[in-house]
């Protein structure tokens, strides 16, 4: 360990991989047999969407791995990818010392998941050097070693990645819980001579120093992190489903702020539902794999059994078939006791229903309770027509307005439907507290939506109606507008004044019977290919979050209270997509 070469930061894309195991060929093996694991065998959907993406970030970033050279440049990809960033992280946590059970090889021989994990986090950069992903989650059933990869990983930042004074810390809600990462990087540090030598480490019962460069690696609970001085470079957060509010996540996100490299790791198994930040993560997670969200800072690897899925024809894995547990179990591959122990809590689950659910969180990966979307999303992104705006002018259009409660999105959306093609476009207005809060959180990227125009910016702490009003009365102006339906949930001055400015009008009342017919019309534009977006990526973000109910009469009607992202006070509203 002392007399490895480390390479802090570099831009390179010509280094290659020393004569040893071939980590990022290993990657992209196991990458490519996902991919091709079409019947979903031995991958589950979320992996093969996440091996899907591996492999097409590769040629984004235009990788050569016969050459080990990226030839990204930030005229044609918005990241590299860097075989010696991928290949060093790995030799470096396969150079240290298993800590726990007993194994036929003193130090760690990785798995090829979590080669895979590892290899996307680091081999993916910025084409300042930094890396690409700051964010990361790790998602996979109990007894696969995932608080031991979490801590690797951050082990290794605070080794290897350049920076004065790093702040590396373990945080879970409780002290026992974030100890738990941080205790077996201690342990690692304590047994190897050449890794304290190396990098100048100090292990105590409660951090680790590292004193060549100031730093500090410690663990921390949600009591602790309100104290000052925090100023977080890595972040590992084991067990996130377990957080009970956003509160940790939260002071750290904007402890974090003034660092150009940080990095959070969230490593968990499922857990009941709550209020945490666990569910907003997960769908998150699941929408970027989808590619309903493109971000680039955000990597998703995702261990779990198959849910049914009749829009995307994947059928629901059953809890007891020995032959899908691989999906959520990776490490039984090489591990024949952990199957050992999943058929014997099987027994149990049968015979006791009360077993059932935490054997399917914990040993299956599943949800305790989900809500399915209702739309295709394979079809909706397949109607990404152009919306000529200029082009519609000649042709009549309805509008539907839902003023959203505090920090929610207000939406103003208008329809055409030519010779039988549906085109829409919208506005959305959140005000400037609502970005700030969704930019610190790093799940759904308003900021970027903001540059980018798909999101107007309208009031501090609350949207602005103003903004609103001179919007229709822009729209009115353009366009031949017959008539836009509103909730009158808080809307009443508004409506007043557009009323007064003959903007035409007709409110709208909520109900199954109400929604039915224009929730039919819209599902059969796009499966059938007669809608048109634009691929508006705030758009596409609301249609995966619509989950809908049916009443006894089969009418069907949104269902704000099962959404995954769901406003943070019900209300009745009139659903603008």
């Amino acid at each position: 360990m002392a007399a490895r070469k480390r390479k802090e930061t570099s831009s390179a894309t010509t280094a290659s991989a020393p004569e040893q195991r071939d980590y990022i060929q290993v990657a992209i093996d196991y990458a490519k047999d996902a991919v091709a694991d079409k019947k979903g065998k031995r991958f589950g959907r979320w992996v093969r969407l996440a091996a899907e993406r591996f492999l097409n970030d590769l040629k984004r970033a235009r990788y050569d791995h016969a050459k080990g050279t990226s030839k990204a440049t930030p005229k044609n990809a918005p990241f590299m990818f860097d075989a010696w960033h991928a290949w060093d992280p790995c030799d470096f946590i396969e150079k240290l010392p298993h800590v726990e059970g007993e194994w036929d090889t003193p130090t760690v021989v990785m798995h090829e998941s979590h080669i895979f994990f590892v290899v996307n986090l680091f081999g993916f950069r910025n084409h300042d050097g930094t890396r690409r992903f700051s964010t990361a989650l790790f998602a996979v059933a109990r007894k696969n070693a995932k608080s031991f990869l979490c801590s690797a990983v951050l082990l290794y930042c605070f080794c290897c990645e350049a920076g004065n004074g790093p702040q590396v810390i373990s945080a879970a809600t409780t002290g026992s819980q974030a100890r738990i990462v941080f205790n077996v990087a201690k342990r690692m540090v304590e047994l190897v001579s050449d890794l304290r030598e190396a990098f100048t480490l100090e292990p105590f019962a409660n951090a680790i120093a590292r004193y060549e460069v100031g730093g500090t690696f410690k663990p921390i609970n949600a009591k602790a992190s309100t104290q000052d001085g925090l100023n977080p470079s890595h972040c590992g957060i084991d067990e996130i489903h377990a957080h009970k509010n956003h509160d940790l996540l939260n002071v750290l996100k904007s402890a974090a702020g003034a660092r150009k490299n940080v990095l959070f790791v969230y490593t968990t198994t499922e857990g009941y539902t709550n209020p945490g930040p666990w569910g907003e993560i997960r769908h998150f997670a699941k929408q970027v794999l989808q590619g309903v969200v493109e971000a680039d800072h955000f990597l998703a690897v995702y261990f779990a059994l198959d849910d049914e899925d009749k829009t995307a024809g994947i059928e629901a894995d059953g809890d007891f078939d020995e032959t899908k547990w691989i999906k959520a179990n990776p490490l039984m591959e090489v591990n024949p006791l952990l199957m050992k122990e999943i058929r014997k809590e099987a027994v149990e689950a049968k015979a006791m229903p009360g077993r059932h659910a935490e054997f399917k969180i914990k040993r299956l990966n599943r949800p305790s309770a989900a809500a399915g979307g209702w739309v295709n999303l394979v079809k909706w992104k397949a109607c990404k027509g152009t919306v000529d705006l200029e082009w519609l002018r000649q042709f009549p259009c309805w509008g539907g307005l839902d003023l959203a409660s505090t920090r929610d999105l207000t939406s103003f959306r208008l329809v055409w439907n030519v010779n039988g093609v549906l085109y829409t476009h919208g506005w959305r207005f959140v005000p400037a507290a609502a970005v700030a809060g969704r930019t610190e959180r790093g799940l759904v990227p308003y900021q970027a939506w903001v540059q980018g125009g798909f999101l107007i910016e309208a009031g501090a702490e609350v949207t602005d109606y103003d903004a609103v009003h001179a919007c229709i009365l822009a729209a009115k102006e353009r366009f031949n507008i017959q008539m836009i339906g509103f909730d009158s949930w808080n809307a009443k001055q508004l409506v007043q004044k557009l009323q007064a400015e003959d903007v035409p009008l007709q409110e709208f009342i909520q109900g199954g019977k109400s929604y039915h017919p224009a929730m039919q019309a819209l599902e059969l534009a796009y499966v059938e290919g007669n809608l048109a977006h634009g691929s508006d990526p705030v758009l596409n973000w609301c249609a995966s979050n619509l989950v809908a109910r049916t009443d006894p009469n089969m009418n069907t009607a949104p269902d704000k209270k099962r959404a995954p992202e769901p406003p943070k006070k019900v209300k009745k509203g009139f659903v603008t997509l």
